[in-house]
Protein backbone atom coordinates (compact mmCIF):
# COMPACT_ATOMS: atom_id res chain seq x y z
CA UNK A 1 0.00 0.00 0.00
CA UNK A 2 2.77 2.06 0.94
CA UNK A 3 4.76 1.97 -2.32
CA UNK A 4 1.38 2.44 -4.56
CA UNK A 5 1.29 6.09 -2.62
CA UNK A 6 4.73 6.65 -3.21
CA UNK A 7 4.61 5.69 -6.79
CA UNK A 8 1.30 7.93 -7.23
CA UNK A 9 2.77 10.81 -6.03
CA UNK A 10 6.25 10.42 -7.51
CA UNK A 11 3.84 10.21 -10.87
CA UNK A 12 1.75 13.32 -9.93
CA UNK A 13 5.06 15.19 -9.11
CA UNK A 14 6.85 14.16 -12.43
CA UNK A 15 3.54 15.04 -14.63
CA UNK A 16 3.32 18.29 -12.79
CA UNK A 17 6.83 19.28 -13.94
CA UNK A 18 6.59 18.28 -17.36
CA UNK A 19 3.56 20.16 -17.72
CA UNK A 20 4.80 23.42 -16.10
CA UNK A 21 7.70 23.44 -18.93
CA UNK A 22 5.82 22.26 -21.79
CA UNK A 23 3.17 25.09 -21.14
CA UNK A 24 5.60 27.96 -20.18
CA UNK A 25 8.41 27.08 -22.73
CA UNK A 26 11.82 27.91 -22.66
CA UNK A 27 12.32 30.57 -25.29
CA UNK A 28 13.97 33.67 -24.35
CA UNK A 29 12.23 37.43 -24.71
CA UNK A 30 14.50 39.66 -26.91
CA UNK A 31 14.44 43.40 -25.47
CA UNK A 32 13.17 45.87 -28.24
CA UNK A 33 16.36 48.68 -29.10
CA UNK A 34 15.10 50.64 -31.43
CA UNK A 35 12.05 51.99 -33.34
CA UNK A 36 10.62 52.47 -36.62
CA UNK A 37 10.25 56.71 -37.61
CA UNK A 38 8.10 57.98 -39.87
CA UNK A 39 8.72 61.89 -40.53
CA UNK A 40 6.31 63.61 -42.77
CA UNK A 41 7.19 66.82 -43.76
CA UNK A 42 4.70 69.92 -44.30
CA UNK A 43 6.51 70.70 -47.85
CA UNK A 44 6.51 68.98 -51.21
CA UNK A 45 10.58 69.37 -51.45
CA UNK A 46 13.27 67.01 -50.83
CA UNK A 47 14.89 67.37 -47.48
CA UNK A 48 18.19 66.28 -45.60
CA UNK A 49 16.88 64.38 -42.50
CA UNK A 50 19.59 64.66 -39.44
CA UNK A 51 18.65 62.92 -35.64
CA UNK A 52 20.61 64.17 -32.92
CA UNK A 53 22.84 66.32 -36.01
CA UNK A 54 23.68 63.16 -37.46
CA UNK A 55 22.48 62.61 -41.36
CA UNK A 56 20.26 59.62 -41.72
CA UNK A 57 18.65 60.39 -45.01
CA UNK A 58 16.91 62.04 -47.62
CA UNK A 59 13.49 62.68 -48.11
CA UNK A 60 11.27 61.99 -51.30
CA UNK A 61 10.15 64.76 -53.47
CA UNK A 62 6.55 65.10 -51.05
CA UNK A 63 8.47 65.10 -47.76
CA UNK A 64 8.19 62.03 -46.66
CA UNK A 65 10.73 59.51 -45.11
CA UNK A 66 10.77 56.41 -43.14
CA UNK A 67 14.01 55.15 -41.67
CA UNK A 68 14.84 51.89 -39.49
CA UNK A 69 16.54 50.76 -36.71
CA UNK A 70 16.39 54.50 -34.52
CA UNK A 71 17.68 53.94 -31.16
CA UNK A 72 15.16 54.19 -28.44
CA UNK A 73 14.98 57.85 -26.33
CA UNK A 74 14.17 61.31 -26.93
CA UNK A 75 15.78 63.24 -29.67
CA UNK A 76 16.45 66.09 -31.95
CA UNK A 77 14.97 65.52 -35.28
CA UNK A 78 16.04 68.31 -37.98
CA UNK A 79 15.31 68.82 -41.45
CA UNK A 80 16.90 71.20 -44.23
CA UNK A 81 16.05 71.84 -47.93
CA UNK A 82 18.40 70.52 -50.50
CA UNK A 83 18.42 74.09 -51.54
CA UNK A 84 18.46 75.62 -47.97
CA UNK A 85 15.98 77.81 -48.02
CA UNK A 86 13.95 75.70 -45.42
CA UNK A 87 13.96 74.07 -42.20
CA UNK A 88 12.42 72.80 -39.24
CA UNK A 89 13.25 70.90 -35.77
CA UNK A 90 11.17 68.53 -33.59
CA UNK A 91 12.11 67.24 -30.35
CA UNK A 92 10.68 63.53 -30.08
CA UNK A 93 10.91 60.12 -27.52
CA UNK A 94 11.14 57.53 -30.00
CA UNK A 95 9.47 54.05 -28.55
CA UNK A 96 9.27 50.20 -29.51
CA UNK A 97 7.09 49.99 -33.02
CA UNK A 98 6.23 52.75 -35.06
CA UNK A 99 6.79 56.36 -34.62
CA UNK A 100 4.98 58.92 -36.55
CA UNK A 101 6.44 62.66 -36.50
CA UNK A 102 5.28 66.01 -38.26
CA UNK A 103 7.82 69.09 -39.02
CA UNK A 104 6.51 71.97 -40.09
CA UNK A 105 8.74 73.81 -42.39
CA UNK A 106 9.45 77.54 -41.93
CA UNK A 107 11.24 79.10 -45.26
CA UNK A 108 13.38 82.31 -46.22
CA UNK A 109 11.85 83.87 -49.11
Amino acid sequence: MKKNILIRGVLVLLIIVLLTIGLTGCGTVIPCTTGTLIININDNYTYWVYIDGALWGTSDWSGDITLYNVPLGYHTIYVQSTDYWCDGTVYSTINCGVNNVLITVFCII
